[in-house]
């Protein structure tokens, strides 16, 4: 008998099963659920802090578009107006001058004098209309409060708030008072018939 080679024969081990270590479905599936629901609160939760933070930003920009325009505006009367306080400075000055001429021509003032003093009072007027300074309206024309201070009321034929004197010429600078006016405003005088019913009684 021929011997047999126990060396050649190998034997192949059988496959092991793997042991279900996998936890049932339903489990699973429970936890699935809930990390689902955690995970949309969240997305909640950031989604509510994301338009609370949209809404904050728009406020700031709407805040800075506020504050650019109001900069903006107080640069641009800060030009335009700059020069208020000088320029009412000047106004005293051009008064002063006026007066200046009056007396100096009812006092028969040298005509040279006179002319110099002209030439003053014409280059400070210069520089006012330069400036935006406009005078405004006086006699013969309605009171009005915004304009005028009403220092008087007088008996007058003019119709009732017709301004009958200015004791003190106002101005305008760009259409915002600079001075108001001082002025002796009408008043309707009493009708004679009104008076004569009055003394009646």
């Amino acid at each position: 008998m021929a011997e047999e080679d126990d060396s050649q024969v190998t034997t192949v081990p059988a496959e092991v099963a793997p042991e279900e270590t996998q936890e049932p479905r339903e489990g699973k599936n429970k936890n699935l659920k809930a990390r689902l629901t955690e995970l949309e609160e969240a997305a909640k939760a950031e989604k509510a802090r994301a338009e609370d933070v949209f809404k904050r930003l728009q406020y700031l920009q709407a805040d800075f578009e506020n504050y650019r325009r109001r900069t903006e505006k107080d640069l641009s009367d800060a030009r335009r107006f700059g020069n208020e306080r000088l320029l009412s400075d000047l106004l005293v000055v051009n008064d002063e001058m006026e007066l200046a001429l009056e007396k100096a021509r009812e006092s028969g003032e040298n005509p040279v004098f006179l002319e110099g003093v002209e030439m003053v009072l014409k280059r400070i007027s210069g520089i006012l209309a330069k400036e935006g300074v406009e005078r405004i309206p006086g006699v013969g024309t309605l009171y009005t409060p915004e304009l005028q201070e009403a220092a008087l009321k007088a008996p007058s034929e003019e119709e009732d708030g017709t301004i009958i004197e200015e004791i003190r010429r106002g101005y305008t600078l760009k259409g915002r008072v600079l001075r108001p006016s001082i002025v002796k405003v009408a008043e309707k005088a009493p009708s004679e018939e009104v008076s004569r019913e009055e003394s009646e009684k």
